[in-house]
């Protein structure tokens, strides 16, 4: 298991030309990161003498299972792609271009996981900003720009392993989530007109406008 690793060793694996780990565990592994820092803000507010301890406390304690998730994801990620990886060297075969397309569709399950830690950490993240004083807005903040990165890269990892299923659901599911999350990275970095800039900026994406 990846958790098993220190830091330096997984920076190691990553680095190799070894397919495994890749981008989806570096996903997972970044959303855990800011789930973390979740956790810490929710942990510094609570010593500021909030309106509402108990949301906070709840929110710190769903932070907590969120990182936990998203290490366990690093490794179901892994290895869905090592499944994919073990149909490709089947070329050839008879039935082997099914195979693969069934192999990445099922690869695409953990990705959308990863996707939807990641949108539930920026939200947190987001509200954690509004809420914390001082100098560990920086942390929250921090926190919701990294877990909307991780939605914004998984989603088009999702949108590859799904080639050959345009219609698949879980492509509309993905991009609703990206959308929820430039939100609350918005809303971290400032507000209203920072949320309209980033929707904007996905307008223009999909418009395919420079």
């Amino acid at each position: 298991m990846f958790a098993e690793l220190s830091l330096s060793e997984i920076m190691e694996r990553v680095a190799a030309i070894d397919p495994t780990p890749g981008a989806g565990p570096s996903l997972a592994w970044t959303c855990s990161l800011a789930a973390a820092l979740v956790e810490m803000v929710s942990g510094v507010s609570l010593r500021q003498d909030p309106d509402d301890p108990a949301a906070i406390q709840r929110r710190r304690e769903r932070a907590k299972t969120l990182r936990d998730t998203a290490l366990s994801l690093a490794d179901a990620d892994a290895d869905a792609y090592r499944a994919v990886l073990a149909v490709q060297r089947r070329r050839g075969e008879a039935g082997y271009a099914s195979l693969l397309r069934e192999a990445l569709q099922a690869a695409a399950d953990p990705l959308l996981a990863i996707v939807e830690t990641a949108g539930e950490v920026a939200r947190l993240a987001a509200d954690a900003t509004a809420q914390v004083r001082g100098g560990a807005r920086g942390e929250a903040i921090t926190a919701a720009v990294l877990a909307a990165a991780v939605v914004d890269a998984g989603v088009p990892l999702i949108s590859l392993n799904l080639a050959g299923a345009p219609e698949d659901p879980r492509l509309v599911h993905a991009q609703a989530i990206m959308d929820q999350a430039g939100g609350d990275r918005g809303r971290a970095l400032g507000g209203p007109r920072a949320s309209a800039r980033s929707t904007a900026g996905t307008d223009r994406a999909r418009s395919g406008s420079g």
